[in-house]
């Protein structure tokens, strides 16, 4: 049995979920509520995006947290960019 090789996604020096090349898995249970906030579960979405683009080999392997982040900020503003421009 072959296992898909999974990164650790941080957020706020939380573990909120694991990331593969094919699927995530979030768990943190805070963001598996249906009152969770649609921007927090899209973030953390975004984090695991990340780590996915590190797995296929389209970004570079960082151990720091904080670069994930930075590139779910960049994501967002890119996008708050398209919508307002």
């Amino acid at each position: 049995m072959n296992y898909e090789p999974l990164r650790p996604v941080l957020w706020n020096g939380e573990l909120v979920a694991l990331a593969g090349r094919e699927r995530f898995h979030i768990l943190a249970p805070r963001l598996l509520v249906a009152d969770t906030p649609t921007a927090e579960l899209e973030y953390v979405v975004l984090l695991c995006l990340y780590h996915r683009q590190v797995l296929t080999g389209a970004l570079p392997a960082c151990p720091e947290p904080e670069l994930a982040e930075r590139w779910a900020n960049a994501l967002l503003q890119l996008q708050k960019s398209d919508v307002s421009g």
